[in-house]
């Protein structure tokens, strides 16, 4: 059962109801800060961005730029099966494909863009991704740029392992060639 509460309101006195106090009170409070943090600057918790980036926490869950990961021998560990392109909520990501001309069962992405002027940096793309071969752990924060052009990200800008990470796993594909390549199957 739904319990109803009376509020009694007290009426307002003359001084509350033109609100003059009240308006005088907040004035005096924003004049104080004002004051307060223009005669001591160094106190202020203001971070010049572009030229100071500011501290990301330390959580491994952080959500940043989009990186293309690369297999040990250079080559991006995407096979091109448009899982992130398809889980995308914005759209924002494209995706050509195209066949190693060595082995035309295995395809590479020819074409990768993703359009930051457009994603949400929800995550599902690295989600959806069957061969973990995108991530957005850069601790890049994406944006602040001067021309919109700036935030499509294509291929060659994706490309990248972080330090320490040359990647050894790779498609199936690709593990099942280096199996044809030592005489496994003629």
């Amino acid at each position: 059962m739904i319990s109803v509460k009376k509020v009694d309101n007290k009426p307002l006195g003359p001084l509350e109801r033109i609100y003059l106090l009240e308006v005088a009170r907040g004035l005096a409070v924003t004049m104080r800060h004002f004051f307060a943090n223009f005669f001591n600057r160094k106190g202020m918790p203001t971070i010049q961005f572009p030229e100071q980036p500011s501290p990301l926490p330390g959580n491994a869950n952080l959500r940043t730029r989009h990186r293309l990961k690369i297999r040990a021998d250079g080559s991006p560990k995407c096979v091109a099966c448009f899982m992130c392109q398809t889980a995308c909520p914005a759209y924002c990501i494209h995706i050509e494909a195209a066949e190693y001309p060595e082995n035309p069962a295995e395809k590479y992405p020819a074409v990768f863009d993703i359009d930051l002027s457009r994603c949400v940096v929800c995550g599902m793309c690295v989600e959806a991704c069957p061969e973990d071969a995108i991530a957005m752990d850069t601790r890049e924060l994406p944006g602040g740029v001067e021309a919109r052009s700036e935030l499509l990200l294509v291929k060659s800008a994706l490309l990248r392992n972080l330090p320490g990470e040359p990647s050894l796993k790779g498609a199936a594909n690709r593990l099942a060639n280096e199996y044809l390549k030592a005489g496994g199957e003629k």
